[in-house]
């Protein structure tokens, strides 16, 4: 673990090392050569020599005070003076017995030397233990985990919101456009109605009239005296007298329609009782639509009214018999 511990220190301060002696045996090659044009060799060298180690001498006393913290205003004012001078001086010499890019060179690397010492120190000198380390590194892990965790709440939220919002607008479009092909819808046939009214219509099969219904209606109707050589739905037939019961065509468990009871309606309110084959009037219109829903419990449905409408031989136009019966509805509606 020790030898491990050295080796992690001296790669940490291998480069400024190395920096700072390329710089201090450059300087001292450049300042000894310069010197010498204008004093012996040997004295030349000396001053070379003398320089490097005061600047060595003040790198090593600003690198302690920084390592401890505390302020070292001389070495510091002395490091960066020979850092300045050192800089001019590799530069003039690179100029003087090189070109100009060796002396540029010559000039960035003791500012090199200068910044990696800086910061090798403020590293070293600002190094924590390895606990704190792992406690450290433990309490970021856990913040990043509940961070992505927020962030997929708050992501599946949305896309939940979002495909909610998608879905009712969806269903909401379908509604309008359902809503849009009925109006449509009615809007033409009231057109076509209102364009091509018909004197006489002939009896017309209800919706949803089963061919069981149709034959018992038929068969009905043949019993009571029709010729089976005319045709049941003809417009030429006269009137069927009815009989005492008619079972409507709604299926099996209808209850068998009471004429006598079509009579106590018409006579409450005060019309002629309606016949089957006869020309109704609104209002015996509305006494026959009124007797039929009645007939069976629970009251009928405007299909199932319609159908026995027809069983029991009343004909009138569709259009005629819907607009009466959503009147008869509004009325029973609104009583209390």
């Amino acid at each position: 673990m020790e030898a491990k511990h050295v080796m992690r220190r001296a790669a940490h301060w291998s480069l400024p090392v190395a920096l700072t002696g390329m710089s201090l045996g450059w300087t001292v090659y450049a300042v000894g050569e310069i010197l010498s044009r204008q004093a012996p060799a040997a004295l030349a060298m000396t001053v070379a020599g003398i320089y490097d180690a005061v600047w060595l001498y003040a790198l090593a006393m600003e690198t302690a005070h920084r390592r401890q913290g505390s302020k070292g205003i001389l070495p510091a004012v002395l490091g960066w003076v020979f850092l300045v001078t050192s800089v001019g001086v590799l530069f003039t010499h690179g100029l003087m017995y090189a070109t100009p890019v060796v002396a540029v060179i010559g000039a960035v690397v003791p500012a090199a030397a200068k910044a990696t010492l800086i910061m090798a120190v403020e590293r070293d000198s600002t190094r924590i233990s390895a606990g704190a380390q792992q406690q450290i590194d433990a309490v970021r892990s856990a913040t990043r985990d509940q961070v992505a965790i927020g962030r997929a709440v708050t992501r599946a939220k949305a896309d939940r919101h979002t495909t909610a919002a998608a879905l009712e607008r969806e269903e909401r479009t379908a509604r309008g456009k359902a809503h849009k092909v009925r109006h449509q819808a009615d809007k033409k046939l009231t057109k076509l109605t209102a364009k091509n009214p018909a004197v006489e219509v002939p009896q017309e099969v209800p919706a949803l009239f089963s061919d069981d219904d149709l034959a018992q209606v038929l068969g009905q109707w043949t019993q009571e005296g029709v010729s089976p050589g005319v045709s049941p739905v003809s417009p030429q037939v006269g009137a069927v007298s009815p009989a005492g019961e008619l079972t409507a065509s709604q299926g099996a468990g209808h209850t068998p329609l009471d004429w006598a009871a079509l009579t106590a309606v018409a006579a409450v309110a005060g019309v002629e009782t309606p016949r089957p084959g006869e020309a109704l009037t609104e209002e015996q219109l509305t006494v026959v639509l009124r007797w039929l829903r009645h007939s069976d419990n629970p009251p009928l449905s405007y299909r199932k009214a319609l159908a026995a409408y027809r069983a029991a031989g009343f004909s009138a136009k569709e259009e005629r018999v819907r607009k009466a019966y959503a009147a008869l509805i509004d009325a029973e509606d609104a009583q209390p």
